[in-house]
């Protein structure tokens, strides 16, 4: 009997241990870059990188090794959203059909593993008929939940061998109902990023491979600041002018 109940807690202990480790694993520690992306027009979020019309032209792009896996890696911002890109040319046939990347975010720039809150994928269901869907979830306890409201936005595109994945990402974006279920970004502030990559749309079981990159949010640069603030007392000048012609014309 004695044995029976040692067996029993020794295997609950193990499959415990072996899901706790797959996150452990997939998040790492160290990042591999650290990026301050420029500000640039807000590309589309449609899974292509249109070259005729110089989107994400003014990204930085590096080169970024998931473990083994080579990608590309563009990144860029505007004041209100953070893009991202990733490229992964594989030859022909090497794409898996539920070919997926993700992005886990931190809510600081800290590389510890509780602080990874917010997960952002984009997930083909079919790589051959380009179908993919855009999923955000909420990391509690290393348990991926449904966020109860979508934030940000994800498309991918297969082009030839190259299949390309685009993200967004609010920034200065606040928690106006409270569920604390994504990771706020904040100007003048540093994140650290987990870019993940994986076949098997089961997360985390399916990630395979990641990299962590830490980011750093980019204020607008005063004179944009300015410009904004005049635009807007321009409008109020010409709305309030508007109201008092009407006015002075009914009386």
């Amino acid at each position: 009997m004695r044995k029976l109940v040692f067996y029993t807690i020794f295997w609950i202990l193990l499959v415990n241990i072996s899901i706790a480790s797959s996150f452990y694993i997939i998040s790492g520690y160290g990042a591999a870059e650290e990026i301050n992306p420029n500000f640039g027009n807000a590309p589309i979020i449609d899974g292509n990188i249109d070259d005729s019309t110089n989107e994400w032209k003014e990204a930085i792009k590096i080169e970024l090794q998931l473990i083994d896996l080579p990608i590309d890696l563009w990144v860029m911002q505007t004041n209100r959203e953070l893009f991202i890109s990733i490229q992964l040319d594989l030859q022909s046939g090497y794409h898996n059909t539920t070919e997926f990347f993700g992005l886990l975010l931190s809510t600081n720039s800290s590389e510890n593993i509780e602080d990874f809150i917010d997960a952002k994928f984009v997930q083909f269901t079919n790589i051959s008929a380009n179908t993919f869907v855009y999923l955000d979830y909420y990391i509690n306890n290393s348990l991926f939940l449904n966020d109860t409201r979508y934030d940000g936005d994800g498309a991918a595109k297969l082009e030839g061998d190259i299949s390309t994945y685009e993200f967004s990402i609010p920034i200065g974006q606040t928690d106006i109902n409270g569920e604390n279920e994504d990771s706020t970004f904040d100007y003048d502030e540093s994140y650290a990023l987990n870019i993940t990559y994986g076949d098997n749309p089961a997360y985390p079981q399916g990630i395979k491979k990641s990299e962590i990159v830490l980011i750093n949010i980019n204020a607008p640069a005063e004179k944009e600041i300015i410009l904004t603030s005049l635009v807007l007392i321009v409008l109020s000048i010409i709305v309030y002018s508007s109201i008092a012609v009407l006015f002075g014309f009914y009386i």
